[in-house]
């Protein structure tokens, strides 16, 4: 029995209807999940437990060697029992997908989870892009992609046309499926929760996947169930940090319904460095490091990402987030410490 097995039948069951029904009719669907979202066990569950539908593939980019389409296609054909050399060319892939569609009467749909790899590459991007469009018309309404990233694909491009029909955005997990998930943890645990609890876990979660999973290990932990105690336990903390850390827009939030959320919207009871992310601080520190100086959006990307290539496109608004986060935490009066200096970047003035 694999882990898959466990699952109950009905899990993301709004989801993967939503899903099947696209790809049934012939379309594409993009799922786009703020970090913690559970979309590669979405991804996952579609590609070992549905069965009716299309025949699924999957193929997870972050196993990939290398973010290039060699491997990519390559992936693919493994997934379809075809051996290849590589380089894989676009004729190779297109000659084992008809094989494989002649054997699947109801088409074929490509589960590319973590498709966030291949935006870190704008150079090959547009080239992915054009050979991923130029398959997918090859066998126009048999061949169907499903892909998971954490922001949606550049509109402007062609191959983001596939999407714009059926995108989905994942937020929390229903009831049902929660509570399931609570009662893996307390069983892996040899613990044993009220109904009661349970519901508080699930309410004060609102059944985000990574915040129902903290509140699960800071209670087992001991930590009573108010939101500020969590808030400040190491296992919420933790999975505070990495949600901000990606600079998720108010649009994405929203769509995700995730805009009052106790744990990712409550501040009382911390210090201003306590509730500062890893990224805020950064940012917060070179900007007093250097009070009254006009810093560069340039300037503030390097320190506060210093080591890390962001997708591409998005280093302004990530920083616009983070700079907005940092002014609620720090200025809720609403001085200006932060000026916005228009055209050149940002000023601190204490």
């Amino acid at each position: 029995m694999s882990v898959w097995d466990q699952y109950p039948s009905t899990y993301r069951n709004s989801e993967v209807q939503s899903i099947l029904r696209a790809v049934d009719s012939g379309e594409c669907v993009s799922i786009v999940g703020l970090s913690g979202a559970g979309k590669s066990n979405l991804i996952g569950f579609l590609a070992h437990r549905v069965t009716t539908g299309p025949r699924f593939i999957c193929v997870d980019c972050n196993n990939l060697p290398q973010a290039d389409i060699s491997s990519l296609f390559a992936a693919i054909l493994h997934q379809l029992d075809v051996v290849a050399a590589a380089p894989v060319p676009l004729k190779a892939l297109i000659q084992a997908i008809g094989a494989a569609l002649k054997e699947s009467p109801r088409g074929l749909c490509i589960l590319l989870d973590r498709f966030d790899l291949f935006q870190q590459d704008p150079a090959g991007l547009k080239t992915l892009y054009n050979n991923l469009r130029a398959l997918r018309d090859e066998f126009k309404y048999t061949l169907t992609y499903v892909i998971s990233t954490r922001r949606p694909l550049d509109k402007t491009s062609e191959f983001a046309e596939l999407f714009f029909a059926n995108t989905i955005h994942l937020g929390g997990l229903s009831l049902e499926d929660a509570t399931w998930s609570i009662n893996q943890f307390q069983s892996r645990r040899k613990l044993t929760w009220t109904d009661e609890t349970v519901k508080a876990i699930y309410a004060l979660s609102k059944g985000y996947p990574s915040m129902l999973r903290a509140v699960c290990e800071a209670h087992a932990s001991g930590v009573p169930l108010i939101v500020d105690e969590l808030r400040q336990s190491s296992a919420v903390r933790q999975r505070i940090e990495e949600f901000w850390e990606d600079s998720p827009s108010v649009e994405l939030i929203t769509l995700s319904g995730l805009e009052n959320h106790p744990l990712l919207s409550a501040r009382s009871g911390t210090s201003e460095a306590e509730e500062l992310t890893a990224l805020e601080k950064r940012l917060l520190d070179y900007l007093k490091g250097h009070q009254d100086v006009i810093c560069t959006k340039e300037e503030l990307i390097t320190a506060v990402w210093p080591e890390e290539k962001l997708v591409a496109g998005l280093r302004d608004d990530s920083l616009t987030q983070l700079v907005h986060r940092l002014r609620d935490k720090i200025d809720p009066a609403k001085t200006n410490k932060i000026q916005t200096i228009p055209g050149r970047g940002y000023r601190f003035r204490n």
